[in-house]
């Protein structure tokens, strides 16, 4: 068996009219254009596949992949880009928007009480006696030193350990008892430093006596207390699980000869039927992924391998290269029509790690033969329901960068808005800015400007299957990703 590692030549771009429900996409190239303003040719890009077929519409998929045939542009370019997804937003955009304003309303009024209490006088009570705890674990306030950092993003204080407040708001105590003084409150969705896991005094109507003692950054104010448990969610960056990850992939990148799977919206070819049906032994889903046979025919059992998952090439057959999925961890024989060595990695020198149970992510660069964290912040995946997809966990490549993508309402199949800054890197998964839903402006259909921020990043999966940041960091992603050199990593 012999292996060539293929150099794809630059393909020519080739204008394509991108046309949904008779809106000319061209004329939204850019937020804020007119959608009803005159129809211009608009060229896109999409991933060049080794065998090009015309979309094909899944049965089993609840939606219709976007009314858009393969470009033949460099998936690579960088640019204003407009390329169609299903809709990433999934929960209402309206009610992410909501509760930042209702989380920027309490932060001004914490801000008001804090600025109250601190020029009023003192009061006439005594002070609320401190009362006996004992503290069951510690947390840590700061990065591990295992962690080499050289943060190149800072814009947000995030801690490494915190408390994703999960009611509609948390009274913050002077001491681990429902009856001593508010000294400040945190709002739904808020995220405050986690301290230490004490048990405190017991409250009936929650059941418990555990508590959390915390701080909370009001202003240039830092109030220091105690929530009760049931009010929120422990939260943690997991460095170390992040850089086993890498180091693992690392390992598999400089042993071997990197490829990956490619058949975003089923344009390499439809995958075969799992037993007659759409979904494998491991839950993965046929559409977007190729077929990995456990021998070197299309007669033996064979599992879906998700659009954009790494490989490393073993061998190769006629028909099949035998390849070694590391996050699996397993040997199979995918056919080669679905198997591209476009840009793949010859060395890993940038990953970005997501944690799906956690909801935030890690960025990593190989600088001085060492790695370093270069930014680390909170994130929102994808949640698995009907319209909805969870962001699949695996090794992927970064198969392209995109300015901007439209998105696709899930009932109507209209354009519904646009996200920046994608960075594609599974089936339809991007990793973007915060999204942007049209308005209607006196009757006109148009694009806002971006928008930087919602309260809502780093709670709990929202999206359609991509992962959400917020626009600033998004777009520090997406200048400093190389294609080729980066891959994306999702855990658990």
């Amino acid at each position: 068996m012999h292996i060539h590692h293929r150099n794809h030549p630059a393909s020519l771009i080739l204008g394509i009219a991108l046309i949904v429900s008779s809106l000319v996409l061209a004329a939204c190239s850019l937020p804020g254009i007119n959608m009803t303003a005159t129809p211009v040719t608009q060229t896109s890009t999409s991933t060049i596949q080794e065998t090009k077929i015309a979309p094909v519409t899944e049965p089993e998929h609840s939606y219709a992949p976007a009314n858009k045939e393969p470009s033949e542009t460099d998936p690579m370019a960088v640019g204003p880009v407009d390329v169609v997804d299903e809709n990433i937003n999934a929960e209402d955009l309206a009610e992410d928007l909501r509760l930042t304003d209702a989380a920027k309303a309490e932060q001004q009024a914490a801000l008001a009480e804090a600025g109250s209490a601190a020029n009023s006088p003192p009061g006439l009570d005594e002070p609320a006696p401190a009362i006996a705890y004992q503290v069951r674990r510690q947390f840590d306030p700061q990065i591990p030193r295992s962690v080499v950092t050289h943060l190149k993003y800072d814009a947000y204080v995030v801690y490494p350990d915190y408390l994703l407040i999960t009611s509609s708001g948390a009274n913050i105590r002077e001491w681990p008892d429902a009856a001593s003084a508010k000294v400040g409150r945190a709002g739904y969705f808020d995220k405050v430093r986690l301290l230490s896991e004490v048990e405190g005094v017991f409250v009936d109507s929650y059941g418990t006596n555990i508590w959390y003692e915390v701080e909370q950054t009001v202003g240039d104010e830092v109030i220091h207390g105690f929530i009760l448990s049931a009010l929120g969610e422990v939260r943690t960056f997991q460095f170390d699980k992040m850089v086993e990850s890498v180091l693992t992939l690392q390992a598999e990148v400089d042993a071997n000869l990197t490829a990956y799977i490619s058949n975003y919206k089923n344009w390499t070819g439809t995958a075969p039927l799992y037993q007659g049906g759409t979904v494998d032994a491991f839950g993965t889903k046929r559409y977007q992924s190729a077929p990995g046979y456990s021998e070197a025919s299309t007669e033996s059992d064979f599992r879906y391998l998700p659009d954009g998952t790494l490989v490393s090439i073993i061998a190769e057959t006629d028909t099949f290269y035998k390849v070694h999925v590391p996050f699996y961890d397993v040997t199979v024989y995918v056919p080669k029509k679905y198997v591209s060595l476009k840009n793949s990695l010859e060395q890993l020198r940038q990953v970005i790690v997501v944690d799906r149970k956690n909801q935030n992510e890690g960025v990593f660069e190989w600088v001085d033969e060492k790695w370093q964290l270069v930014s680390y912040i909170y994130a929102t995946t994808g949640e698995k329901s009907r319209h909805k997809e969870p962001t699949d966990l695996g090794y992927f490549m970064a198969i392209q960068k995109v300015d901007q993508f439209l998105y696709l309402d899930d009932i109507t199949r209209q354009i519904a808005g646009y996200a920046p800054y994608g960075i594609r890197f599974n089936g339809g998964a991007y990793i973007h800015g915060v999204p942007v839903d049209l308005q209607i402006v006196n009757g006109t259909r148009v694009f806002p400007p971006q928008q930087e921020y919602l309260h809502t990043i780093g709670s709990f999966p929202r999206s359609h299957k991509c992962v959400r940041n917020y626009t600033s960091h998004a777009k520090f992603l997406h200048e400093w990703t190389q294609i080729g050199q980066t891959a994306i990593i999702v855990i658990e």
